[in-house]
């Protein structure tokens, strides 16, 4: 029975870790098993969970997670990891369909889960063949590699860590709920560039999605990767309300301070500028920096990019 979600139920001072399965019954949860230290359950599950929505990396966070399980529990947790990989490995219709039920799961939650968001590095060390450091390290500590890794070709700063997806994705939804609120009530709510202000209710309609569609990116353990020119606008737009009172505003968030730190938080001008994480492109930039366009946008801006995945067109919007 393939795997939808995994999620986690305390007990005790551990937790315990499931599965959501489909069957020809409909959905059901079957225990995966019990854990002493209830971090380790959450951690599993997100990586799992990205596993699931074909994040390429997840699958080795699993296995890292599973070394220090007992022999029991560590079997489990590979197996499941086993089968994720059997289905994803030679890609085609059967792992689109999995990844898009999996994805369509993860989406209806509707808020981040802390857990998934801890998929993100908080450091980029661990590949450095020369110091021997573990992934785990922090490279200010390094002789080797210096601060920020800047004297190892193999490290650097981090930018997409744990707390910065938790407070972009924040971000992305309110901007989406903005957007949403000025179709509905017909009030503006600056919740786009003021370029795009002459379009109509119905292209405002697809820019609400384009954020939603990039915060659930961010809940599927990935880094946004703008589909089309709207995504690009939309991802910038965003990265440019971020930084200085408002990032500080999520610090007492209690999700934020159940998220591993890293010295790589906040850094909004590392994310945003061209030799950064992201790189909207010129054109995303001339309507972030333009007052008015008047002419028609929407085949422009909601057009696929060029060799990049379509999003799935019977998603919707919100209601």
């Amino acid at each position: 029975m393939p795997d939808l979600f995994f999620l986690t139920q305390s007990k005790g001072n551990g937790a315990l870790l499931f599965s959501i399965q489909e069957t020809s019954n409909g959905p059901e949860l079957s225990k995966v098993g019990t854990f002493d230290n209830p971090d380790e359950p959450r951690l599993i599950a997100a990586a799992l969970n990205a596993a699931l929505q074909g994040e390429a990396n997840a699958l080795a966070k699993v296995h890292q997670c599973a070394t220090s399980l007992p022999g029991p529990l560590k079997k489990a947790i590979i197996d499941r990891a086993g089968d994720i990989e059997e289905t994803h490995r030679d890609g085609g219709e059967p792992a689109e369909t999995a990844r898009k039920a999996a994805r369509a799961l993860t989406e209806s939650l509707g808020r981040p889960n802390p857990a998934m968001l801890s998929v993100f590095s908080t450091t980029a060390c661990g590949h450095c063949a020369d110091c021997g450091c573990v992934v785990d390290e922090d490279c200010a500590k390094c002789s080797v590699c210096g601060p920020d890794g800047r004297d190892c070709g193999d490290c650097g700063p981090v930018g997409m860590t744990p707390r910065n997806a938790f407070v972009l994705h924040h971000a992305l939804r309110d901007l989406a709920d903005r957007t949403y609120f000025t179709v509905r009530s017909r009030f503006w709510e600056y919740s786009v560039p003021d370029s795009v202000e002459t379009q109509t209710d119905w292209f405002l309609l697809h820019c609400a999605r384009a954020y939603d569609d990039l915060a659930a990116d961010l809940l599927a353990g990935q880094v946004p990767e703008p589909h089309c020119l709207a995504e690009s606008v939309a991802l910038g737009y965003a990265l440019s309300t971020l930084g200085g009172f408002r990032t500080g505003s999520f610090r007492g968030d209690e999700t934020y301070q159940a998220l591993p730190a890293s010295r790589f938080d906040d850094d909004w001008a590392f994310l945003s500028d061209g030799g950064g994480v992201f790189d909207v492109g010129d054109r995303a930039r001339a309507f972030l920096t333009s007052d008015v366009i008047e002419e028609d946008l929407w085949d422009e801006w909601f057009t696929p990019y060029p060799g990049v995945e379509r999003r799935d067109e019977t998603r919707g919007f919100r209601s």
